[in-house]
């Protein structure tokens, strides 16, 4: 997520396109998804499909099973280049997929992004479009998703609906691009059948959303003082477990998100940071350590499915 808003961070940044200008595609598919369907019930005029595989978390036998192997990393997007790579946390090093070329309006830029238990990326534009994207290949298919009078701009995770649960639920943390400058998001939920967002709550901060298998719904709210990671109430938005990240300093320029192995994954960069940087924060100690100090990219969105591993394999 990329910070635009004066409240939160102490000054304001003009959105600016990153990398080639895209202009709309003419005859691009268009996701339409079917009435009460999950988001890996698509239907395009190309067939996206996927090759499975047993993939079961040793620690919840049979929850994986019908996860492609392409769901499990956590993947990134560079503000800068417009690239999508994946992250191993394991070896903390990134492997690049290739260059988005979503047919956003000109100047649209990648805002968010979650991935799904199909293993596609959802990304959101600083436009409010949404593109489902290819993690195979970073190939971009239009959807019917628009900005409301809710949301324009959005963090955004998935979780199981419950943790004896194979149905994926969206969420998003965000609002309109005028509401950015007050720094203070909503919560909601995605209704997949009819492409539209419904609003829960009022939070206290601008937070981008991971989700796990276990049916949580965590928020990084980098602008707070300290940062933190906490867990949030998925109806009412109140703040639960709380882990502070003292080691984050300056004010945020971008952030991302996301939960793997039972630890959270925190991409920052400052105004000051030439690059973004990685803290991993133990999911049970809350301790924190910055793993990648300089990563050469500006990182602006980070997604993962609920087919990670929800504890350290």
């Amino acid at each position: 997520m990329r910070a635009f808003f004066v409240a939160l961070v102490g000054m304001s940044c003009a959105l600016s396109a990153c990398g080639e200008e895209a202009t709309p595609a003419q005859d691009a598919p268009v996701i339409i998804l079917e009435n009460n369907a999950g988001p890996g019930d698509m239907m395009t005029s190309n067939a996206m499909t996927s090759t499975t595989a047993p993939n079961a978390d040793p620690n919840m036998p049979g929850k994986f099973d019908d996860c492609p192997v392409a769901a499990r990393p956590v993947y990134v997007i560079d503000g800068d280049t417009d690239m999508l790579s994946s992250f191993d946390p394991s070896s903390r090093t990134f492997k690049d997929v290739g260059q988005l070329r979503c047919p956003a309006a000109q100047g649209a830029t990648p805002f968010s992004m979650s991935v799904d238990r199909d293993a596609t990326a959802w990304v959101v534009y600083s436009s409010g479009e949404v593109f489902f994207v290819d993690t195979a290949d970073a190939t971009c298919r239009p959807t019917q998703f628009r900005p409301d009078n809710s949301f324009t701009v959005f963090g955004m995770g998935f979780v199981l609906e419950s943790p004896t649960s194979t149905q994926d639920v969206l969420y998003i943390a965000g609002g309109t691009l005028a509401g950015l400058s007050q720094g203070d998001a909503t919560l909601g939920s995605v209704d997949f059948a009819q492409q539209s967002y419904a609003p829960l709550a009022k939070l206290s901060g601008w937070p981008e959303l991971t989700g796990t298998a276990l049916g949580e719904l965590w928020g990084f709210f980098p602008g707070t003082s300290p940062p933190k990671v906490a867990q949030i109430d998925r109806l009412t938005g109140a703040e639960g477990l709380t882990f502070p990240v003292t080691s984050i300093d300056g004010n945020p320029n971008a952030w991302a998100f996301a939960f793997w192995g039972g630890n959270f994954y925190l991409f920052y960069k400052s105004q000051t940071d030439d690059s973004t940087r990685v803290f991993e924060l133990d999911g049970e100690t809350g301790s924190v350590e910055e793993i990648i100090t300089q990563t050469g990219r500006y990182i602006v969105g980070a997604g993962v499915s609920t087919c990670a591993p929800t504890q350290q394999m």
